[in-house]
C-alpha cells in the first residue's frame, strides 16, 4: 500500500522519480564522483579608465544594488537528444516533491507517450477509488493518476511505463475497463545516468552539485537547469541569478578585447540587464524568459567571463535604463555609421519615445589653441619637409642640403664630413649616412647612394620616395633628413584622439592605458585629406584623429585629421564602411522578383537609412518594402547605404552599394560608446545620450 500511495502521488504530479526516499540536500558519497576543476582567477588588466569631464548637473546615479532574482535562460529546443558529458557529476534530480541523485555523463531525451482514458467521475473520492482499484490491477508496470476533466467531473488516466505491451486492449478489458480508450498524450523528458533515470511530463528540475560551471555541448554553464518538453521537443532552461547570466552575455556582445574601456562597458551592462528584465515572462508558457542567441541577446555561459566586464557588472549591480518608471526595451547595435535611427521606421511593433535617432558624436566641440600662424604647408611630401625644419629649427634660407649637416650631426651625435660647396647626390648621402650616425655597411639594404637610404627607410615603414641627381636638392633632402630623424627614434610619430580632460584637451594615443594633456598652444596643422595647412586654432569633436610629431618632450606638430565624419565617435569599426556588388540575377533573386526592372529609394529616416524600397518589374508593378525588411531583402550589413547600377559591356547590370554600420542601427551604438567613453564619457551620460529621456534606477523585482 506504501507503494500504491507513492505511485499515486507522483501521478498527481504528472511524472515519475526512480527513488520513494527524497535524498539529502547534498549528494551521498561516491567513489565515482570527481569534483571539477574550479574557476581559475584571471588577473585583471590595467583599464584605462578616462576623467569623466564635469558638465554641469547631471542626474544622480544609483548605487549598484543586490538584487537576489534569477533568469530562465533556453539553451536549446530539440526533438534529439543531449548531454551533460561530465562524468562523475552529481545532479539532484526533482520531479515535484520527490527527488533522486544521478551521476553523469547524464542523457536527456525528449518522449513522447500515449495515455489511456479510463473514464469520468463525478466526484475526486470515486475518481480516487478507480486509481487505487486499477493500481492493484495492473501493479507496478503502470502509473494510473486523476486530474480535472472539466465541468465538476474528474478522469481518470494511465499509461505503461516501460512502452505499451501488446495486448493492452485484452489486460484492460480483464481488468474490467473495456471502454478505456488511447488517448494523446503530453511530451514527456527523460534524464538518465549513473543512478537511474527521471521521466516527467510537465518539468524536470537539475541542480548540480558543486560551485563549478556546468558542460552542455562546447560551453559551461553556472547556475541549475530545467528540463522540459513541448511540442514534442526537449527544452533545455539554464536558470541562474540574473547578475551571473550577465557575466556570460556582455563579453559575447562586447568583447572587452575589443572594447578595453570601462565605462562602455558598464554602459553594456546596463543595456543587456535592461533588455533581460524588460524580456522576463516573455514565454511563460514554455517556461523561459530569454533565448541564449543573438535574436535575444548572446549569451555563452561561464566560458565568456572576462575580469573588466565582470567589473563592469559588478559596478552596476542592479541598475536598468528606465522611462516612465519602466523598464525600456533597450535595443543596441554594432555599428551605427555616425547616427542611429528611430525604431519606429524600422521596427513599427518597437516604436519608443526613447528610441529615436541620435548623432553618433559628442555634441560640444574642443578649443585646440595654436602656437603657429595660418599658412599654407601642401601635400604629405611638402609636410614632411616642413617637419624637418621645425625638428632642426631652420627656415627656408638655412635649410640647404650643407646647412643642415652640422644640426643632423649634433641631434644624432654623428660626424660632419667636409663636401664641396656643390656636392653630388651620392656624395651627401655619404654625408648624411655619417650626420645621422648610420651604419652604411648594413645586410639587409643593398644598394648604394639615396636608393640604400630608401630601402633603409621603407624597413621602418617611413615614407620617402625616390630622387634623381638633377631634383634632390629642391626639397627631397629635407625629405631625407626627416627619414634619417625618424629611423633614429628623434622625430617620434603616433596617432590617436583627440579627447577631453580636466586639464584642457588630451591625446588618447593607440594601444594607450591612458590620455595624455595636450600643451597649449601647440603647433597645430589642420589635414584634409593630403592637404596640410597650419592654423592659429581649431575647433574639434572630441574621437577626431589626432597626429602627434615629436622632438624629445617638444611637439613639432599636432594633425588634427579632419574629414567626413571624423568626429563620428564610432569610426573605429571595422564596419564603418562596406561595399557589396550583386548581379541583377543575384539582386532579383534576393528580392523575390524575377522580372526586377528597377529599385527605388521611396523614403529615407533621420539617419539617411533606407526605410521604404520599391521593387518593379518590367511591366510596371510595385512592391514596397519598409523597414528592417529592406535589409533583409537585399541581404546588406545595414540600411545605410547608397546604390549604384552600371552596365557592363557584354550587356550585364551590376548593382554597387556603397554603405555604412553594420546592424539594425536602433538604440545604443556599441563600437559608438566605446569612443564617448574614450572621450571621457561616463555609463551614464552614454545611456542618456542613445536612449533619448531615460534614467538609471535600481530594479525591483517586486
Amino acid at each position: 500500500m506504501k507503494n500504491l500511495l507513492l505511485m499515486i502521488m507522483l501521478a498527481a504530479a504528472a511524472g515519475c522519480a526512480t527513488s520513494a526516499t527524497a535524498p539529502p540536500s547534498s549528494p551521498p558519497l561516491k567513489p565515482t564522483v570527481t569534483p571539477g576543476p574550479a574557476d581559475t582567477p584571471v588577473e585583471a588588466t590595467p583599464t584605462p579608465i578616462p576623467t569623466p569631464v564635469p558638465t554641469g548637473p547631471v542626474p544622480r546615479v544609483p548605487d549598484p544594488v543586490d538584487v537576489e532574482a534569477s533568469i530562465r535562460v533556453l539553451l536549446k529546443k530539440t526533438a534529439g537528444e543531449t548531454t551533460l558529458p561530465q562524468p562523475g557529476r552529481a545532479y539532484r534530480a526533482e520531479v515535484g516533491d520527490e527527488a533522486v541523485w544521478l551521476w553523469g555523463p547524464l542523457t536527456i531525451t525528449p518522449s513522447g507517450e500515449t495515455a489511456w482514458q479510463v473514464g469520468a467521475w463525478s466526484s475526486p473520492e470515486a475518481a480516487a477509488s478507480v486509481v487505487v482499484d486499477l493500481q492493484q490491477r495492473l501493479g507496478d508496470e503502470v502509473v494510473v493518476w486523476q486530474e480535472p476533466a472539466g465541468g465538476g467531473l474528474v478522469r481518470v488516466r494511465m499509461r505503461w511505463l516501460d512502452g505499451e505491451p501488446g495486448d493492452a486492449v485484452a489486460r484492460l478489458v480483464a481488468a474490467g475497463f473495456a471502454e478505456a480508450y488511447r488517448v494523446p498524450g503530453a511530451g514527456a523528458v527523460v534524464v538518465s545516468g549513473e543512478g537511474g533515470s527521471v521521466r516527467s511530463s510537465s518539468e524536470i528540475l537539475l541542480t548540480p552539485a558543486g560551485d563549478w560551471p556546468t558542460a552542455v555541448g562546447g560551453r559551461r554553464y553556472r547556475g541549475w537547469f530545467r528540463i522540459r518538453s513541448a511540442g514534442g521537443e526537449l527544452l533545455l532552461i539554464n536558470e541562474l541569478p540574473m547578475e551571473d547570466y550577465l557575466r556570460g552575455v556582455v563579453p559575447v556582445e562586447m568583447g572587452p578585447y575589443q572594447f578595453p574601456e570601462l565605462e562602455a562597458l558598464k554602459a553594456q551592462a546596463v543595456a543587456a540587464r535592461t533588455y533581460a528584465v524588460a524580456h522576463l515572462g516573455d514565454h511563460d508558457e514554455e517556461g523561459w524568459d530569454i533565448c541564449a542567441t543573438p535574436a535575444c541577446q548572446a549569451y555563452h555561459g561561464a566560458g565568456a567571463e572576462h575580469p573588466l566586464s565582470d567589473r563592469a557588472i559588478r559596478e552596476t549591480a542592479g541598475l536598468i535604463a528606465v522611462y516612465d518608471s519602466r523598464p525600456i526595451d533597450a535595443m543596441y547595435t554594432s555599428t551605427c555609421g555616425g547616427h542611429t535611427e528611430d525604431a519606429a521606421v524600422l521596427f513599427s511593433g518597437r516604436a519608443s519615445p526613447y528610441l529615436t535617432g541620435v548623432a553618433c558624436t559628442w555634441d560640444r566641440p574642443l578649443l585646440l589653441p595654436g602656437a603657429g600662424v595660418a599658412e599654407v604647408i601642401g601635400d604629405k611630401r611638402a609636410f614632411r619637409r616642413w617637419l624637418a625644419m621645425r625638428a632642426l629649427d631652420v627656415d627656408d634660407g638655412e635649410s640647404s642640403p650643407i646647412d643642415v649637416l652640422p644640426i643632423v650631426a649634433e641631434l644624432c651625435g654623428g660626424e660632419v664630413r667636409p663636401l664641396p660647396a656643390e656636392p653630388d647626390l651620392a656624395g651627401w648621402i655619404e654625408a648624411l649616412y655619417a650626420a645621422g650616425g648610420l651604419d652604411e655597411s648594413s645586410p639587409l639594404v643593398g644598394g648604394e647612394g639615396a636608393g640604400r637610404l630608401v630601402r633603409l627607410a621603407d624597413l621602418f615603414e617611413i615614407p620617402l620616395p625616390p630622387t634623381t641627381p638633377g631634383r634632390w636638392m629642391d626639397g627631397w633632402h629635407l625629405e631625407a633628413v626627416s627619414a634619417v630623424l625618424q629611423i633614429q627614434e628623434l622625430i617620434r610619430a603616433d596617432r590617436g584622439e583627440l579627447v577631453h580632460h580636466p586639464d584642457g584637451v588630451a591625446i588618447y594615443p593607440r594601444r594607450a592605458d591612458a590620455s595624455e594633456v595636450l600643451p597649449q598652444p601647440m603647433p597645430l596643422v589642420r589635414r584634409w585629406g593630403s592637404s596640410h595647412g597650419g592654423a592659429t586654432a581649431l575647433r574639434a569633436l572630441p574621437g577626431t584623429a589626432l597626429e602627434r610629431y615629436r622632438l624629445g618632450d617638444r611637439i613639432l606638430a599636432l594633425v588634427v585629421v579632419q574629414s567626413d565624419g571624423g568626429g563620428d565617435a564610432d569610426r573605429r569599426s571595422a564596419w564603418r564602411s562596406w561595399r557589396r556588388e550583386r548581379s541583377w540575377d543575384e539582386l532579383a533573386a534576393s528580392v523575390g522578383e524575377p522580372d526586377l526592372e528597377r529599385l527605388e529609394i521611396i523614403r529615407r529616416g533621420r539617419s539617411g537609412r533606407v526605410v521604404t524600397l520599391a521593387i518593379i518589374d518590367r511591366s510596371g508593378n510595385r512592391r514596397l518594402v519598409k523597414g528592417f525588411d529592406v535589409r533583409r531583402a537585399l541581404d546588406l550589413p545595414e540600411t545605410l547605404f547608397e546604390m549604384q547600377v552600371r552596365t557592363l559591356p557584354n550587356g550585364e547590370r551590376m548593382a554597387h552599394f556603397l554603405g555604412r554600420g553594420w546592424g539594425h542601427g536602433v538604440g545604443l551604438c556599441q563600437n559608438g560608446s566605446y569612443g564617448l567613453a574614450r572621450a571621457g564619457m561616463t555609463f551614464d551620460a552614454i545611456l542618456r545620450h542613445y536612449y533619448t529621456g531615460i534614467e538609471i534606477a535600481g530594479w525591483d523585482p517586486q
